[in-house]
């Protein structure tokens, strides 16, 4: 995975996430939602150390530049070559095409309130083993 993102601002605590998982049942053509969540992503990424997820969080600062707390400055940040260790994807997760969205946000998901950050959008192939 390569990615490559340039931040104009401070990222403040307060920064929400909208993470959509959804899974395609007809190669592509549409998804089924899995699951969806908004998530405090200065929480998240502060509780992570300590969590399910600190080996994929690990795996990403090995590959990348990530900051380990907020707030997080305005700069250039990357993830080059990492790649999710197949003993690492939750068991439940099925065989198949899958679509993340993360939407980021300060203030209230949909409402006036919402300060809209970013959108990002990952396609994924989980294959069986």
């Amino acid at each position: 995975m390569l990615m490559d993102m340039v931040t104009s601002k401070t990222i403040h605590r307060g920064l929400k996430v909208l993470i959509d998982t959804q899974i395609s049942l007809d190669k592509g053509r549409s998804y089924q939602r899995i699951i969806a969540h908004i998530l405090d992503t200065c929480g998240v990424v502060s509780s992570v150390r300590t969590s399910t997820f600190k080996s994929w969080f690990d795996s990403m600062l090995r590959h990348g530049n990530f900051m380990v707390n907020c707030p997080v400055p305005a700069g250039h940040y990357f993830l080059n070559g990492w790649k999710l260790d197949s003993q690492s994807v939750p068991h439940y997760l099925l065989p198949g095409d899958y679509r993340v969205s993360a939407h980021f946000f300060y203030g209230k998901h949909k409402s006036k309130r919402e300060d809209f950050v970013l959108e990002l959008v990952v396609y994924a192939l989980l294959q069986a083993t």
